[in-house]
């Protein structure tokens, strides 16, 4: 699942229309505020990685329930991102890049070896959807990248705020990716975590893509709480 920025662009202005018609076609059902969105228009750019020894931004954060997320290594670096709201932990010397297009953010990291596991996160706001949504909406997104036969699999809820789904697919040359899926929601924010890897590499990385996703953070109260 290895995309350029101009595709992932394009995936982004898919998202971005679709967000839109569910604006306008479901009644408010959610509540509470959001932090400010990032400034409409396409640009590049990335957010902050914490230095080794250094803190991400002290603000209320909503995270993985303890008991369900391994700990990551000490020597993990954490990216994270004040103004869409979330952070997550990566190994040192991981390649990234990240795009904004019309208020959608999509951050790509590629982690570096041994680990054959990439990972992509989608931020957008949509007070409207609900985590039921977001799995559609990542079909949308892995579809608008060119990937076929998407299959879902088992679907675990971790909390109110997020599930964790393994999704599958298989890209324009015919290489399968699996993946897990976090789906998190929090009043307006909504977040897709990808951390996935070749099928045939898949069960030598499943451990790191946990600690990916385990270790993400959104900086809020969460579903039910204040944004």
């Amino acid at each position: 699942m290895k995309r350029t920025i101009a595709s992932i662009c394009l995936m982004a202005l898919s998202l971005t229309a679709f967000s839109c018609a569910a604006n306008s076609a479901k009644p408010a059902s959610s509540t509470g505020a959001a932090p400010a969105a990032a400034p409409a228009a396409a640009k590049s750019g990335k957010g902050t990685i914490a230095k080794p020894g250094d803190k991400a931004p002290s603000v209320p954060k909503t995270g993985i329930p303890e008991g369900k997320k391994l700990p990551v290594p000490d020597n993990w670096e954490t990216y994270y991102d004040a103004q869409k709201g979330y952070e997550f932990a990566v190994p040192e010397g991981t390649q990234t890049n990240q795009q904004t297009v019309d208020n959608v953010d999509i951050f790509v990291a590629m982690l570096p070896a041994p680990a054959k596991v990439q990972v992509m996160v989608v931020a957008f706001k949509n007070k409207n959807v609900n985590k039921a949504d977001l799995l559609e909406t990542a079909k949308r997104v892995l579809a608008s990248l060119g990937e076929k036969d998407i299959k879902v699999g088992s679907q675990t809820e971790i909390s109110d705020d997020y599930d964790v789904v393994e999704i599958s697919s298989v890209d324009e040359k015919g290489v399968t990716t699996r993946a897990k899926l976090l789906l998190a929601t929090d009043v307006t924010d909504n977040y897709l975590v990808f951390a996935g890897s070749p099928d045939a590499d898949y069960k030598a990385n499943e451990t790191i893509i946990d600690e990916v996703w385990g270790s993400f953070s959104m900086y809020s109260g969460g579903s039910s709480g204040q944004s």
